[in-house]
């Protein structure tokens, strides 16, 4: 079983490893580079990798190889196939070189580096965030709380008129994307919040948005079609929640399992990320309304 002390050590390699990758990221961004499709997933953000994705993952791996011998860890990480080690060993990395990968090629912001340490049971021990565009790291390891560029992380009551909502650009395709707006409206209504959608950035972002909001959420509902995002989607930030005592769950309320061993992918249970119980159980309803099982 890890430590105390190792996960400290393993938490500060993490940011090194989150920051150089990031770094390399940011210094690609307006340049020429190789685009790829790829298969697995079922929206234009799954599908889309680039050189900068490979290369930067091949950094953060640098990092980490050794402790990934010394402790036996299994990794699952974006842009390479899933061993399985992740329902072998006791614990793994998840790694995504970065998330966004579709808004870094259409050069604007919603991009970031994700890295977390989870335990086979699926809870996350370690997560790390680095976003390059801003050149800010959020490190957690359980139980220890939340930093932001190696402060403490206080949430600020900002915008408290607002209701922001968060989504990915998929959903707007969605057939039942009217409805679910007008729904949403009335409740923002309702509560007398001024309703802002957020839309365009990869889950990583999302989900670091609502951290930063007073009246927030973000949401994929359940569906059959494989993709909803996966593991290494949500691993750092559900760890950031949890520390933050902010609500992180399955769109039917669970908690957010991130060791499925029959698929990396989330599309069965959706996820929910919101900043109070309120919202929560109107987007858990939503949820029921609006999935495609």
């Amino acid at each position: 079983m890890l430590k105390a002390k190792n996960l400290s050590a393993l938490c500060q390699i993490a940011e090194k490893a989150a920051i150089e990758a990031g770094e390399y990221i940011q210094s690609q961004f307006d340049q020429h580079y190789q685009k790829e499709q790829k298969t697995g997933g079922d929206s234009m953000a799954s599908q889309i990798v680039t050189e900068v994705d490979y290369k930067a993952q091949e950094i953060i791996l640098q990092h980490l190889n050794d402790n990934i011998k010394q402790y036996d860890l299994g990794v699952l990480t974006e842009e390479a196939s899933d061993d399985a080690s992740r329902l072998e060993k006791d614990y793994f990395w998840c790694i995504d070189p970065m998330d966004g990968t579709l808004a870094f090629t259409e050069g604007r912001t919603g991009y970031a580096v994700s890295i977390a340490l989870v335990a086979k049971s699926g809870d996350p021990l370690i997560g790390v965030v680095y976003l390059p565009d801003l050149d800010d790291v959020y490190a957690a390891i359980k139980g220890k709380g939340l930093q932001l560029n190696n402060e403490v992380f206080k949430r600020k009551a900002l915008d408290a008129e607002l209701l922001q909502v968060y989504m990915d650009r998929s959903l707007l395709a969605a057939t039942y994307f009217d409805s679910l707006k007008k729904e949403i409206q009335n409740w923002a209504e309702e509560k007398e919040k001024e309703l802002v959608y957020q839309v365009g950035y990869g889950a990583v972002r999302n989900a670091i948005g609502v951290l930063h909001s007073a009246s927030a959420c973000y949401f994929k509902f359940p569906k059959d079609q494989e993709g909803g995002g996966s593991i290494w989607d949500f691993a750092a930030t559900r760890l950031f929640f949890e520390e933050l005592g902010l609500i992180v769950a399955d769109s039917f309320g669970k908690q957010l399992h991130l060791n499925n061993p029959e698929s990396s992918f989330m599309n069965k249970t959706g996820v929910l990320y919101a900043t109070d119980s309120a919202l929560f159980d109107f987007v858990i309803r939503l949820g029921y309304q609006f999935n495609e099982l």
